[in-house]
């Protein structure tokens, strides 16, 4: 199998890595000019490429795009979720991105603990998100937006999007049987921090339309709920796709 090799837009003819990825070709993987690759952008595109320099900094040679864009009849899910603390927001990005999650978003919510601003954080988790996609060889790299708040959130999301709201209520929909999937379909899951949401903060959900979900009766923490959450929509997408229904 070929090693993957990222780069952030691919092309036929030469591409040139950042000197990071240089740097993992030459340093980590200690590949050698001749040999052959497989590249990969954030868009999805996959080709099979050549190492042509390694010095100063790493270029490949792709004759055409072996693969172009991601499937547009896969789901498209978005995860918002308020950002718990230290190593477990990390894992929690790592294992969204494995799961096939199109993009994560750090949610400010009125209870929030963690509210990462500035580059570092985001920085690490693209980071973390781009070599989660080349181990797991993903289509494309998750997305990682800015810290967003709730209502800013709501007023901005894709008209088309199907709006969940992971909660604890007795009367929230088990999330099998809420989740109806349909080649294309855009999700926008929200799952607060370990205090819960506010009342206010549900109403503006109701105002929304946004359909509360549960996964299980106990009380979750947000990596595990966010990552739980990802696995049964990932799952049933998975299932669908591989037992379409018939059309009559």
């Amino acid at each position: 199998m070929l090693r993957r090799v990222y780069t952030p837009d691919l092309h036929p003819g030469e591409v040139t890595l950042t000197a990071p990825g240089s740097r993992h070709v030459r340093d980590v993987l200690r590949l050698e000019k001749g040999m052959r690759v497989e590249a990969f952008d954030d868009l999805g595109n996959v080709a099979v490429a050549t190492i042509v320099e390694l010095e100063p900094t790493v270029a490949l040679h792709i004759d055409e795009i072996a693969a172009s864009g991601v499937d547009p009849n896969a789901i498209d899910l978005t995860v918002a979720a308020a950002v718990p603390k230290g190593e477990r927001a990390d894992w929690m990005v790592e294992k969204l991105s494995e799961l096939g999650v199109s993009k994560f978003v750090p949610l400010a919510a009125a209870r929030s603990v963690v509210l990462p601003e500035g580059r570092n954080k985001r920085d690490r988790w693209v980071r973390i998100a781009t070599e989660s996609a080349k181990q797991c060889r993903r289509a494309g790299v998750m997305r990682i937006e800015e810290l967003t708040g709730v209502q800013e959130l709501l007023a901005t999301r894709p008209p088309q999007s199907q709006l969940f709201v992971l909660s604890t209520a007795h009367d929230a929909m088990p999330i099998v049987e809420a989740v109806e999937l349909a080649p294309g379909r855009q999700f926008l899951m929200l799952i607060g921090p370990e205090g819960g949401w506010t009342e206010q903060e549900i109403d503006q959900f109701v105002a929304a339309g946004a359909a509360g979900l549960k996964l299980t009766d106990s009380v979750l923490r947000v990596e595990t709920a966010a990552i739980a959450t990802a696995a049964v929509i990932m799952s049933l997408s998975a299932a669908a796709a591989s037992n379409p229904t018939d059309e009559t």
